[in-house]
C-alpha cells in the first residue's frame, strides 16, 4: 500500500462527517432559541406597553389620593372619597407598614406569593389576583404562553354582521387581572390598584407576523447549511469510495482490506473468534495475459472479484492486493487449532475448485497460503481486552511466504504458515543481511576434499568446497546458504572469492615447493550469463600466477540447459586459456547426451546418487559402466563422487574410473590438514 495514499486517506478520515452534523444541529437549535427569544421579546414589549398604560391610570389614582390628603383629609377619609372617583369599578387594596390590610374594595385581593418585578422603561411591581385561576395555576408569565390552537383559531375566525377588519382585530381574546403597585407620598402605606390586561387579536397577529419574518430570515441560512452539510457527507463518502476502489476489478482495493481487517480484528467481540488471512494466487497470470490478451486477464480478475464477493459473509473481507493476488480475511470455526485449520483447509479447497470453473474452456490454477489468527486471550484474562497492534501486511506476507514455499504445482494447493517456515524466513533474511560483511571479513573458508586413484590409492586431485565460519553462528554448512546465494545472485561473488583463494594457495605452494595436485572449483550456472567470463576467470587466476592446468573449473549439468551457445563458447575459451573443465553432478537431473556431444569438456563427474541405495538387480552398475565407457570414448576422464564403500571402489577400478572422491578416502578438510595429507598421499 502506497504510503502517500495511506497518509492521504488518514487525513481524509480525520476530517469526519460528525463535526458538520454537530454544527448543523447546533445552528438549528440556536435558530430555534433565537426565534423563541425574539417572540418572547415581542410579547413582552406588547405586554409592557399595556402595563405602562395601566400604570399611568394607576398613578392618576395615586396622585388624586395624594391631593386629597394634602387638602387636610386623613388617609381613611381620602380613601372613602376616592370610591366615587374610581371609574370602571377599579378595585383598591391598601397595606400599612406592618403589611396589614387597612382598606380594600371588591371581592378579590392580591396574591403576594406570586409577585413579579420587571422593567419596561422603569421598574414595576405586579401581583397576581387571587381570584384568577389562570394566574394562580400558571403564574403571571404564562400570559405569553397562549395555546397555539386558541390563538390561530381566534385569528382566522370570520367576522359576523358586517364586522370590519379593524373591529375584528380590536376584539379582546384574553383578559388577565393583576394588581399594580402605585407610589404614594405617604410612605406609611402601599397602594395596589387592580387592572385588567387585555390581549387583542392584533397583538397575536403582530407576534405571529414577526415570528414568520424571523423564521424566514433564519430558515435561509439553515437551508444553506443543511445543503452544505449534505454535500460534505456525500463528497466524503465519494472520496472514501474512490480510495477504496480497485481500478482493475472495480471492487475493493488493498487499502480497504488493510483498514477493514484491522477494524474487524481489533473489535472487542472478535477476540473470541479465530480468523485466517489468506493469500489467494492465480498461477501464471502473465502467461495467461500473453496468450489471451491483457483485457482478457483483467476480465478474469474481475470475475474472481465477483466470485469472492458472494462467498464472503459478515465479518469477512477480501480485496485484490496486486497482480493476480487477492487477500482474504475469513472466519474459522472449530473447538481447537487442528479443527479450525482443517475446516479452513476444506473451505479453501472447495473455493479453489469453484474458481477453476470461472473459465471452463481454459486451464487455470490457484494456490493459497494461509496465516491462522487464533482467539485472543489477554495475559491478565480480562474480558474487556481486545487484540492490539494487528499488522495486516505482516500477516499477509506470512501467508504469501507459505504459498511460495512449496513451489508451483498443478494441484489446487493450500499451505499454512508455521513457525518453522518463519524460522526459515528469518534465516534467509539473516544470510542476506550479513553475506556482504562476511565476504569482506573473509568468513568463507576454503575446504579441500581429495580425489584418489582407485588403482593405487594415490591422491591425484582435490575439489575446493566452501565453508562459512561465522562469529555468531559458527560453522555453517553450504546447504544452508548456497541456495540463498543462488537465488539472490550473490553466488557469482562467492565464485570469484573461491577462484582467487585457490589461485593464491596454488601460487604459495609453488613458491614453497610443496607437492601439488589439480584443484577443481565450482562455477555456478548464474555466472555463465556474464559476458567475458573466461577472460574474467583468467584475470582472477593470473593475479596470483599459478599454472592454469592446476585449476579445474566445474560446471553443473543444469547450466547446460540455459543458453547453450554462450556456454559452449565460454568452455572453449577456458580450455584455450589452459584450464580444465568438468561437468559436475552428471546424472543428478535429466541428463542430456547432446550436452556431451556438443560441449568439449575434459572431466565427467558421476553424481553420488548412482552409488546410494540398494542395487540388487545390478541396473545401477550397468548405467555407471556405460557412462564411464561413453566418457572414455569421448576422451574424458571420469570422477565418481560420494563413494563410501570398498566394494564401490573395486567396481569403479575395474571399469576404468580415473578418480574417486568420497568419505571412503577422505572428507573435506581445512587447508592446513590438506597440506599434510597431500605430502603423504600425492
Amino acid at each position: 500500500m502506497s504510503s502517500v495514499k495511506e497518509k492521504t486517506f488518514r487525513k481524509l478520515k480525520r476530517k469526519r462527517i460528525w463535526p458538520s452534523i454537530v454544527v448543523f444541529v447546533v445552528f438549528v437549535v440556536s435558530c430555534i432559541l433565537a426565534v423563541t427569544v425574539f417572540l418572547q421579546f415581542i410579547a413582552l414589549y406588547i405586554m409592557g406597553t399595556k402595563v405602562v398604560h395601566h400604570y399611568e391610570e394607576t398613578q392618576r389614582v395615586s396622585d388624586a389620593l395624594d391631593q386629597l390628603m394634602a387638602g387636610g383629609r386623613t388617609f381613611s377619609e381620602a380613601v372613602n372619597e376616592m370610591q366615587q372617583y374610581i371609574a370602571d369599578g377599579r378595585d383598591l387594596y391598601v397595606l400599612d407598614q406592618n403589611q396589614n390590610m387597612v382598606f380594600r374594595t371588591g371581592d378579590s385581593e392580591p396574591d403576594f406569593e406570586m409577585m413579579l418585578e420587571f422593567q419596561v422603561g422603569r421598574e414595576f411591581v405586579a401581583v397576581a389576583d387571587n381570584k384568577s385561576s389562570f394566574t394562580r395555576e400558571q403564574g403571571l408569565g404564562t400570559v405569553l404562553n397562549v395555546p397555539v390552537e386558541d390563538v390561530f383559531g381566534r385569528v382566522f375566525e370570520s367576522g359576523e354582521d358586517g364586522e370590519t377588519l379593524a373591529q375584528w382585530l380590536d376584539e379582546t381574546i384574553i383578559c388577565q387581572a393583576y394588581w399594580l403597585q402605585a407610589s404614594l407620598k405617604d410612605e406609611a402605606y402601599d397602594l395596589y390598584v387592580k387592572c385588567d390586561i387585555q390581549f387583542k387579536r392584533q397583538d397575536i397577529v403582530y407576534v405571529c407576523f414577526f415570528g414568520v419574518i424571523a423564521l424566514v430570515f433564519l430558515l435561509i441560512p439553515v437551508i444553506l447549511l443543511f445543503i452544505n452539510t449534505i454535500r460534505s457527507i456525500v463528497t466524503q463518502q465519494k472520496m472514501t469510495q474512490l480510495f477504496y476502489l480497485d481500478a482493475v476489478t472495480g471492487g475493493r482495493n488493498w487499502l480497504y482490506f488493510h483498514t477493514g481487517a484491522e477494524r474487524v480484528l481489533t473489535r472487542l467481540y472478535s477476540k473470541k473468534k479465530a480468523y485466517a488471512v489468506v493469500n489467494l494466487h492465480l498461477e501464471r497470470y502473465q502467461n495467461y495475459c500473453a496468450c489471451y490478451g491483457v483485457k482478457a486477464g483483467e476480465e478474469l480478475l474481475e470475475a474472481m472479484d465477483g466470485f469472492l464477493r458472494v462467498r464472503v459473509v459478515k465479518d469477512e473481507l477480501y480485496a485484490r492486493h496486486e497482480g493476480a493476488d487477492f487477500g482474504m480475511l475469513l472466519r474459522c470455526e472449530g473447538e481447537n487449532e487442528e479443527e479450525r485449520q482443517e475446516n479452513c483447509r476444506k473451505r479453501m479447497r472447495s473455493l479453489l475448485a469453484e474458481l477453476t470453473g470461472l473459465k471452463p474452456e481454459k486451464k487455470i490454477h490457484f494456490h493459497a497460503g494461509i496465516t491462522m489468527i487464533p482467539p485472543y486471550v489477554a495475559e491478565d484474562d480480562k474480558w474487556y481486552r481486545a487484540r492490539k497492534n494487528v499488522d495486516i501486511n505482516q500477516l499477509y506476507t506470512y501467508a504469501n511466504a507459505a504459498r511460495i514455499a512449496t513451489g508451483y504445482g498443478e494441484e489446487q494447493r493450500v499451505t499454512f504458515f508455521d513457525h518453522e517456515m518463519l524460522g526459515r524466513q528469518l534465516w534467509e533474511r539473516w544470510v542476506e543481511d550479513t553475506m556482504e560483511a562476511a565476504l569482506r571479513n573473509e568468513e568463507f573458508q576454503v575446504y579441500l576434499q581429495p580425489k584418489y586413484s582407485p588403482v593405487n590409492a594415490k591422491m591425484v586431485g582435490a575439489e575446493a568446497l566452501v565453508r562459512w565460519v561465522s562469529p555468531k553462528e559458527g560453522l555453517i554448512a553450504p546447504c544452508r546458504f548456497i541456495p540463498i546465494f543462488e537465488e539472490t545472485g550473490f553466488i557469482t561473488r562467492l565464485d570469484d572469492y573461491m577462484i582467487s583463494h585457490v589461485a593464491k594457495l596454488q601460487a604459495e605452494w609453488t613458491i614453497q615447493g610443496k607437492k601439488m595436485v589439480p584443484v577443481s572449483i565450482n562455477v555456478s550456472r548464474a555466472h555463465f550469463a556474464q559476458e567475458g567470463l573466461a577472460e574474467h576467470i583468467c584475470q582472477l587466476v593470473d593475479a596470483y600466477g599459478p599454472k592454469h592446468e592446476l585449476i579445474e573449473l566445474e560446471v553443473t549439468e543444469s547450466a547446460f540447459f540455459d543458453d547453450k551457445d554462450i556456454l559452449v563458447e565460454t568452455v572453449r575459451q577456458l580450455r584455450a586459456y589452459g584450464f580444465h573443465v568438468s561437468m559436475d553432478d552428471f546424472g543428478a537431473g535429466y541428463s542430456s547426451l547432446n550436452s556431451l556431444k556438443d560441449i568439449p569438456i575434459d572431466v565427467l563427474k558421476l553424481d553420488g546418487e548412482f552409488f546410494r541405495g540398494d542395487d540388487d538387480d545390478g541396473r545401477g552398475q550397468i548405467v555407471v559402466k556405460e557412462a564411464i565407457q561413453l566418457a572414455r570414448n569421448l576422451n574424458m576422464r571420469v570422477v565418481a563422487e560420494g563413494i563410501e564403500k570398498k566394494e564401490q571402489v573395486d567396481f569403479l577400478a575395474g571399469q576404468g574410473c580415473d578418480m574417486i572422491q568420497g568419505f571412503y578416502f577422505a572428507k573435506p578438510m581445512p587447508v592446513a590438514e590438506f597440506e599434510e595429507k597431500v605430502e603423504k598421499d600425492a
